[in-house]
């Protein structure tokens, strides 16, 4: 093997391009005594003879193309790849990887749809010499015996490796062909109504379902490698478990939505040539959670924060189940939103320690975790990756001593029982909504498009609540069912097996039967054997919200989703469940009220023990924030009554210098029954933690963080102290932006542009999301009295307004109103007519809610309230680090969401407030008030007016000379010029300097600081 010296004398050596033949010779020696490969497998010049070449170096699956110089052969490079990965796949049937080098840089490529495409580069780096080898590692999947750590875990299998992007393209050919039949429609329905329900946000990408079906083989090749020493017999034995069977363990894996990748010879090639990647790893040394770093690292940012998925770090899972599970040999602990396992890991790695310090065997060990360690979740992949992360944590004790039997109790399942929580509406077909008596799953409706169109109806499975809630009754219904359904049993056959199994009662009888015939029909319809899976994973949380299965510690970290992220059908459920748990606040509260509170309260009344306890994490907005006042009182209420009440014990917090964490800054709360007066619930202080992690997923022995004691957030829903929080109100929702905001389009003709009748075209910005981003904007002619100048948060710099943009406002001066384009076309506006129709089709066609683009452009009167336009008003910047304000005498402008604005009565009131929000003394003192972003305070919104500013008096001194020297900082902010093309910030930046340089900003403060003082 190569040694250290060796390593980076071939790395500094191929950093100089050295030519083809020396690339080759020290590629060799990488790939031979740095990678461990046999020198018999590389193959050197291999001839190609049906494209007339030679191909210079074959590894297994991965074609080499070596050059002098790639910065001018290039293209010549990419050429032959191109040629002899075709010529390979087309021979062999098999997928080729190809990396083009000259030493000093690396390409990796691979063919899509005959189009070659470079999916990694690497640059070879003299100071890095490993990192050159590990690179190689993840490309040429060569070397074994590598180590379970996240970073490496990430490295060959996350979004940047080479197998998950070969992988994840096998699978978009496999699903193009499989997507056509019911069983495989039905599996990405039923995963995407599960997302739904869980996220409170549609899933309809396909890119995403694929994602997770990559990640469950991943996870449950992992899960097989670690405990099963022979390789799996076909695709189908590694995805349902079946090697597990032998080993006495139930539930690692069951048919479940992601096995329609094996009903194809390549798709069973995939997964098999998964589980041979996987195999390279020690397994037997996993120390925590390896999946939720891989999971962070499949799944775009974007789409997990869409989602709420936070995963929470081994570290502080660690110091959380420590604090909170006191007891391990004793205490039931689950996790109901169990995301990847690392509680549960953390929670199982408890009880053996202990069972270890008491003296207990192994086996009896493993049996007391299974006993006392539960996690739901209703995240198809997170349930997948949590049973092998909980399995992986339980190997120890089973290597030492096996029970016999082992239950892995991890379940797919809806944590918060709505399906259980009341009647739906008659009718409607909500998914996993029934009444107090029954358990119903929803089976959706499938059209099929092959051989010929035909629409499979809709049904529901409908189960009594008396078998829900036991388990084992429930699997043997189940089983029977689909048994029956296979052998052609018919209804009076399987009524008379449930009269035999003590259902006696009719109803519950006669509701089985009828269950069984959907499911005969749905079997011959090829829908039939995922609902024992389906049914019997929703079902368990019934069962542990049991009195005899509740749990003494409810432990995890629940979605953070906030009611304005969420579905409109969901956010309607999500209000309803609120106002039943007495946690609804409304009004302004509304889009800021967060699954994550109703969550915590929820969890604790459906699983903890009377006498438990509950540790949650949650963002830090829930120790002060207004969304969250009827959280903190504690109460746990049900159908508007309060069952029990809860005493915050203590809280972690962790500012935004804590990172890398969460995008926000969090905490978290335990809590446990209380029935003292409210007043008493909240602890004055909390252990405020400050430092900087070393990584993301820091083990437990990395996270040195301090800790000190703080006082509990100050309360930011106290009454308002100020006059002008009434006077200030938000701007307008100006979004879609590309529908509303517009730039000219230059002229083509000889002549100007038509002042009467511009013509314009919806402005593209970075700024723009999915779907708007991928909309074509709008573009015509329009009568100029519906453009208006429009203030966006960037158009606002301290004591100055910056250049607006223009701005489609089709406010009929004449009638006092917002127009849509019927009423345009009515009133004579024919050109405004055309432009709305435009728009109103693109919003009908790509609507997020509800509502018209009238109804979006003018949403709670954000708009509309602005006019008459006052002659002189006042705004200031919702957000950032820095407030900005300045003063407003255009009587044409509107102003966007991004501000907050009023009018004042005088332009001397103006410069007073101008002088007052520009200044740091009123920011700093505002802060206490403010959420917490990554990067510090971020949304200034009315909190500034939590302050005890008052009314401006011209009769007071004081505030004449704020005012007086506001007036003094608008003309130097006036002076300092504007650069073409220079960003916002810079322009503030430099305004401020200049505001320090004169001395004005310096007198402004010691004002505002008197002002408070």
């Amino acid at each position: 093997m190569l040694t250290a010296e060796a390593l980076n004398e071939v790395v500094i050596e191929l950093a100089t391009r050295p030519g083809h033949e020396k690339v080759r010779a020290l590629l060799y020696r990488l790939l031979v005594e740095g990678l461990g490969t046999a020198s018999r497998e590389i193959d050197f010049e291999k001839p190609a003879p049906e494209v007339n070449g030679r191909i210079d170096a074959l590894l297994g699956r991965t074609v080499f193309e070596l050059k002098s110089d790639l910065r001018r052969e290039r293209r010549d490079a990419e050429r032959g790849l191109a040629r002899y990965l075709a010529e390979r796949q087309e021979s062999t049937g098999e997928r080729y990887v190809g990396l083009a080098t000259d030493g000093a840089e690396f390409l990796a490529c691979f063919l899509r749809n005959g189009d070659l495409e470079t999916v990694a580069c690497y640059r070879t780096d003299r100071e890095s010499p490993r990192a050159l080898l590990a690179w190689l590692q993840g490309a040429v999947a060569g070397g074994d015996d590598l180590p379970p750590d996240p970073e490496t875990v990430t490295r060959e299998f996350g979004r940047e490796s080479l197998g998950a992007q070969r992988a994840l393209d096998d699978l978009s050919e496999l699903w193009a062909a499989a997507s056509c039949s019911p069983p495989a429609q039905l599996k990405r329905e039923l995963w995407g109504r599960l997302l739904g329900l869980a996220y409170g946000t549609n899933v309809e990408s396909d890119d995403l379902f694929l994602q997770h079906t990559y990640l469950a083989i991943v996870a449950k090749s992992i899960a097989w490698a670690a405990m099963i020493t022979a390789p799996p017999p076909n695709p189908l034995s590694l995805l349902h478990g079946e090697g597990f069977s032998t080993l006495g363990i139930t539930g690692q894996a069951e048919p479940d939505f992601f096995d329609w990748v094996a009903t194809s010879e390549a798709g069973g090639d995939l997964v098999m040539r998964i589980w041979r990647h996987v195999s390279r790893f020690r397994l037997q040394d996993i120390r925590v959670d390896i999946l939720k770093a891989l999971y962070e690292s499949l799944i775009d940012p974007e789409t997990r924060h869409k989602l709420g998925e936070y995963y929470t770090p081994d570290w502080l899972a660690a110091r959380m189940v420590a604090a909170a599970l006191t007891n391990p040999l004793e205490e039931r602990a689950m996790d109901p939103a169990c995301g990847s396992g690392t509680f549960l890991f953390h929670m199982v790695r408890a009880v053996l320690d202990a069972a270890e310090k008491a003296g207990l065997p192994s086996a009896e060990a493993a049996r007391r975790a299974t006993e006392q360690v539960a996690g739901i979740d209703i995240h198809p992949v997170a349930v997948i990756f949590a049973r092998v992360t909980y399995l992986l944590a339980l190997m120890p004790a089973l290597r030492s001593g096996h029970p016999g039997q082992v239950a892995l109790p991890v379940y797919l399942g809806d944590a918060l029982q709505w399906n259980l929580a009341r009647t739906s509406e008659k009718g409607a077909e909500p998914d996993l909504l029934a009444d107090e008596q029954t358990l119903e799953i929803f089976v959706p409706p499938i059209t099929l498009s092959d051989p010929k169109p035909r629409r499979l109806d809709a049904a529901t499975l409908r189960f009594p609540a008396a078998a829900a809630a036991d388990a084992q009754r429930l699997d043997r219904i189940l089983r029977t069912m689909i048994e029956f359904g296979d052998d052609g049993a018919t209804p009076a056959e399987f009524e008379i097996w449930a009269e035999r199994q003590e259902i006696v009662s009719a109803t519950d009888r006669q509701v089985l039967v009828e269950t069984y015939k959907v499911m005969r029909r749905l079997q011959s319809e090829g829908r039939n054997h995922i609902w024992g899976h389906v049914a019997r994973n929703l079902a368990r949380p019934v069962w542990l919200a049991s009195d005899a299965r509740k749990a003494d510690v409810v432990i995890g970290n629940p979605p953070w989703v906030p009611s304005r992220s969420m579905s409109s059908e969901f956010q309607k459920r999500f209000r309803e469940e609120c106002k039943a748990a007495r946690l609804w606040l409304g009004g302004t509260s509304a889009t800021g009220q967060d699954l994550a509170g109703y969550f915590y309260m929820r969890a604790a009344l459906l699983y903890m023990r009377r006498q438990g306890r509950v540790a949650l994490v949650l963002p830090y907005a829930a120790l002060s924030r207004q969304p969250y006042a009827a959280f903190r009182k504690g109460e746990v209420a049900q159908t508007g009554q309060v069952v029990f009440r809860l005493r915050f014990t203590k809280a972690w917090t962790f500012g935004p210098e804590v990172q890398p964490l969460f995008p926000v800054p969090s905490c978290v709360l335990f809590a446990e029954l209380h029935d003292a007066p409210l007043s008493a619930s909240l602890p004055e202080t909390v252990t405020a933690f400050s430092g900087t992690l070393p990584q993301r997923n820091a083990g437990p022995a990395e996270a040195v963080l301090a800790a000190q004691t703080a006082p509990w957030p100050a309360d930011a829903t106290t009454s308002e102290d100020s006059h002008y929080r009434r006077a200030f109100r938000q701007g307008a929702t100006l979004v879609p932006r590309r529908l509303v905001l517009v730039e000219p389009v230059p002229a083509t003709g000889m002549l100007p542009a038509n002042p009467v009748f511009p013509l314009v075209a919806g402005r593209k910005g970075n700024q723009d999301k999915a779907p708007w981003k991928n909309v074509k904007p709008p573009e015509g002619t329009l009568e100029n009295v519906f453009l208006r100048p429009a203030l966006l948060g960037e158009s606002v710099a301290p004591f100055r307004l910056l250049p607006p943009c223009q701005a489609v406002i089709p406010w009929d001066p004449e009638y006092g109103e917002l127009i849509d384009a019927a009423a345009a076309r009515a009133r004579g506006y024919a050109r405004l007519a055309s432009w709305l129709r435009q728009v109103e089709a693109l919003w009908e066609a790509h609507k997020p809610q509800a509502m018209s683009h009238k109804e979006r452009l003018d949403y709670h009167r954000e708009l509309s309230a602005q006019f008459p336009l006052a002659p002189i008003r006042i705004v200031y910047t919702a957000s950032g680090a820095n407030l900005a304000a300045a003063i407003v005498q255009n009587e044409e402008a509107i102003i966007e969401h991004n501000l907050y604005w009023a009018a004042t009565d005088s332009l001397l009131e103006a410069h007073y407030l101008c002088g007052l929000l520009n200044c740091q003394t009123l920011c700093g003192r505002v802060s206490k008030f403010q959420s917490q972003g990554q990067w510090g305070a971020r949304h200034f919104d009315k909190y500034v007016f939590r302050l005890p500013i008052p009314r401006f008096d011209e009769g007071i001194e004081l505030h004449r000379n704020i005012a007086a020297a506001s007036e003094v900082a608008m003309q130097i902010a006036a002076e300092v010029p504007e650069i073409s093309g220079e960003h916002f910030t810079r322009i503030r930046r430099r305004i401020r300097i200049a505001l320090a340089d004169h001395g004005v900003a310096k007198e402004l403060e010691r004002l505002v600081l008197e002002f408070f003082d």
